[in-house]
């Protein structure tokens, strides 16, 4: 296997600049002693505004907070943006906008840089550095992605890459993980859609093992993994949900979660920034027909998704592909998936795929 920074094991802190210290409840990065696995402890995110109570079906306003932060008119509610698709004479940080991001108000990692640390010869930490982006996806006050219009859909795509770019200009960021909370039961705090980007010095465990299980996979086979699973679910068929001439979306084989579905595209490509506005618009119409499969198979479920894509500033990787992971919240981690890091998935891929398949047709 290649020598490649991006998925080795971290043995030592993130690279930060050090040229400032953080404040006492500033966010710090920790890693296990025996894992290597690094967890981000971030006392801010207990004060943000929960307006969704428990698992209460996602289309329902029962008790969330008034005035919403992200609707038009409360943009006093949230940090400057750093991108907005606005109507023409309107003003920055005031209503007349069609999508806005802006730096989430309670974030998991903060622009604050600052020296590495060691406890001894065990315990190694650094202050919490990155950035913690909300996209604020609509100025309408709605939860479900697939009410937006494929074009506003589009844009929401667009602007994921455009803020890849841009986080890409600070060296000291390794990756940008790009996601979606759907619903109470997974993880929303407010009823008004939005996705997240939290861009850290550091590439997360999940996605250094899907590099390295990749590259050594590419080392043996001389192609890309996530080519061959393309290749291999559309000649069988049973577990492709969906098509369109450049992306498939995919129930998984080894799928974790029920209903779990993956949209790749069909050419081989490592960064979601070379994503084009034709190819953004044609994904965003492929994923929302099957989120709305989803809705009409499990009666509009809590939903993650997540954008898996090559580090920030990395080459094109022959290794690599980029894709979307749609996890639905249908059953909770119990003690097995907790304890043994095995997943329990009470239904089969094809049968969820056919299922999906259906709902969409």
């Amino acid at each position: 296997m290649r020598s490649d920074p991006s998925h080795s094991r971290p043995d030592s802190p993130p690279a930060i600049p050090d040229d400032a210290a953080g404040s006492p409840h500033a966010p710090e990065f920790r890693r296990d002693p025996v894992t290597g696995r690094w967890v981000v402890i971030a006392p801010e995110r207990s004060l943000r505004p929960i307006a969704l109570e428990g698992a209460e079906p996602r289309h329902r306003a029962n008790g969330e907070r008034r005035p919403c932060p992200l609707c038009p008119g409360q943009e006093h509610d949230t940090p400057n943006e750093v991108l907005a698709l606005r109507a023409p004479g309107s003003q920055p940080d005031g209503p007349g906008w069609r999508l806005r991001v802006v730096p989430n108000k309670f974030p998991a990692v903060r622009p604050l840089p600052g020296g590495t640390h060691k406890d001894g010869d065990l315990l190694d930490r650094a202050p919490g550095y990155g950035r913690h982006e909300v996209v604020i996806e609509t100025p309408e006050h709605l939860a479900n992605p697939t009410r937006l219009s494929d074009d506003h859909f589009r844009d929401v795509l667009l602007a994921y890459r455009d803020r890849l770019l841009a986080l890409s200009a600070d060296v000291h960021l390794r990756y940008a993980t790009v996601f979606k909370n759907v619903g109470a039961e997974a993880g929303a705090s407010l009823g008004h859609a939005h996705s997240q980007i939290l861009a850290t010095p550091l590439v997360p465990d999940a996605i250094r093992e899907e590099l390295g299980g990749a590259d050594t996979y590419y080392t043996t086979n001389r192609r890309c993994v996530f080519c061959d699973i393309l290749r291999s679910e559309l000649a069988d068929g049973r577990r492709v949900v969906a098509e369109s001439p450049q992306f498939v979306a995919i129930s998984p084989f080894a799928a974790r979660f029920a209903y779990e579905m993956w949209v790749l595209p069909r050419a081989h490509a490592s960064r979601y920034e070379s994503v084009t506005a034709e190819a953004a618009a044609e994904l965003a119409g492929l994923m929302k027909r099957v989120l709305r499969g989803l809705d009409a198979v499990l009666a509009e479920p809590a939903y993650n998704w997540f954008l898996h894509t090559g580090p920030l500033r990395s080459a094109e990787l022959p290794y690599y592909h980029w894709h979307f992971e749609v996890t639905p919240r249908t059953a909770r981690a119990a003690g097995f998936e907790w304890g043994a890091g095995c997943f329990i998935n009470a239904v089969a891929p094809e049968t969820a795929a056919a299922q999906l398949r259906d709902a969409i047709m």
